[in-house]
Order: C-alpha cells, then structure tokens, then sequence
C-alpha cells in the first residue's frame, strides 16, 4: 500500500495550516492521506505528476514531491529536493 510522508515535522505542519484554512479541520488525518497518497500514484502513473516538482491537491500546495520505492511512500517537503 502505498503512503505519504513528509521530510520535515514543519513541511508537515505548513501543508495542514494551510488545508484547515481552507477546507476546516481534518477528522481522520490516517484515511486523508491515504487519500491524498492514491491520488498521487494514479497521477504519477499517468505522468499528471513529475517527481521534483510542485505537488497541488484539492488547490491546496503538499509541497515538492519525491518517491521512495522502499517504504513505497511519495515525500513531500516545501523546499525543492
């Protein structure tokens, strides 16, 4: 199963300010980015998502995005990789 993780507690913390802002606040954070990591995958897979580049879902930044095929997770953090 793939997941979503972040570099930085901070890149974190920046991506959920800026959702809550939004959208309101998050009632199952688990199930949100298991969400978010599907997308990401389709997208990827459909070449709709470069690694390295901005990574935009629902309007709102994740942050630049990068993949680890060992923990099969896609890295987000604000500074490019």
């Amino acid at each position: 199963m793939v997941d979503i993780e972040f570099y930085k507690e901070q890149d974190e913390e920046a991506f959920l300010e800026r959702w809550e802002a939004k959208f309101g606040e998050i009632e199952d954070i688990d199930a949100f980015y298991q969400t978010i990591a599907t997308t990401v995958q389709k997208e990827y897979e459909q070449n709709q998502v470069k690694l390295g580049n901005k990574y935009v879902y629902e309007g709102i930044l994740v942050g630049y995005v990068d993949y680890n095929t060992y923990n099969n997770w896609f890295l987000f953090s604000s500074s490019k990789l």
